[in-house]
């Protein structure tokens, strides 16, 4: 498949970049279809996003202005979700990790009903993807409390890791100590979203405070060859969405993201989508992206794919 991919990146064949094995490890499952497929879904016409969104705060405001009152409401969150595996079809991911919010699972009723959903979805649109929900909580939360009523989502052992988003130095890192010692209980995968806003020191803290595996983001590890080499060393991989980075105003374009200078340290990273609806870049188009601007190598990329299937019998 490495072969099939590299000509797919050398001959901008979109075909071949679709039929080689991908993963998407940092997708909010919420966002995590296609505008087109979702517009075709729904019968309606939806908007392009616009070239940059101006932060966080600037793509809600858009998002809530101009795309979710197109697809609000339990039943089309449903058909959000949905349309996040039927993306994992379309291009092929072989591994697939979705996050979920405590308030979206709510609305269904119980993890047990929350779970049959998203199974549904999976066994009928992609039964050989990996699949790996994500438990995520907003970086304002009550993490005392999370913790105590954390046992309600994780007993089933559905959910495979933890997360934090939502706006980074919102609360000390030592804030969610009580809510990541309790998912430990439950040998959950500790992540974070940090360091696309926060500083290269914010990523080292958080790793060595919450104990986390991985980083959703981290891209501001790059100027410090220090925090570069302890993530090496420690074997901490970063989730990085090319395309978000760029849209929101955090890197300037994909000829100068900072994915290769962390590559080119030896920290292990993967390339994601983050929010496909609003930021519409799919897998395939984020690793060609960095090859046309010639940020990364044909062989870099292979390597970054593989890396995102190393659980996998690929």
């Amino acid at each position: 498949m490495s072969n099939l991919f590299c000509e797919g990146l050398t001959e901008n064949d979109i075909n071949k970049l679709l039929s080689a094995p991908k993963s998407d490890l940092h997708n909010h499952s919420t966002k995590g279809c296609r505008r087109k497929w979702l517009a075709e879904r729904l019968r309606i016409e939806m908007p392009e996003p616009p070239q940059a969104l101006y932060g966080l705060d600037g793509m809600q405001v858009w998002f809530r202005s101009f795309i979710k009152p197109l697809c609000d409401g339990y039943e089309n969150m449903l058909i959000r979700w949905e349309g996040a595996f039927a993306e994992a079809k379309r291009n092929h991911i072989a591994r697939l990790v979705l996050n979920f919010g405590t308030a979206e699972i709510d609305q269904v009723g119980s993890v047990e009903a929350f779970k049959k959903i998203i199974e549904g979805y999976h066994e009928a649109y992609c039964p050989d993807t990996v699949f790996e929900a994500e438990l995520t909580y907003p970086s304002c939360c009550d993490a005392g409390y999370e913790a105590e009523r954390i046992d309600q989502y994780t007993s089933l052992g559905y959910f495979k890791a933890i997360d934090i988003c939502g706006g980074e130095n919102v609360q000390p890192f030592e804030a969610f100590l009580p809510l990541y010692r309790k998912a430990e209980e439950y040998h959950l995968v500790k992540k974070m979203h940090v360091g696309e806003t926060g500083s290269a020191e914010d990523v080292r803290k958080a790793v060595e405070i919450l104990g986390l595996s991985e980083i959703h983001h981290g891209i501001n590890s790059s100027v410090s060859k220090d925090t570069m080499r302890f993530l090496a060393d420690n074997h901490i991989q970063l989730n990085i969405c090319p395309s978000s980075n760029i849209m929101l105003g955090y890197v300037k374009d994909y000829k100068t993201h900072p994915i290769k200078i962390l590559v080119e340290n030896g920290v292990a990273v993967t390339i994601n989508t983050d929010d496909l609806l609003i930021f519409d870049s799919t897998i395939e188009n984020e690793y060609l992206a960095l090859y046309r601007a010639g940020t990364l190598s044909v062989k870099q990329l292979d390597e970054i794919r593989l890396a995102g299937l190393q659980s996998l019998q690929i």
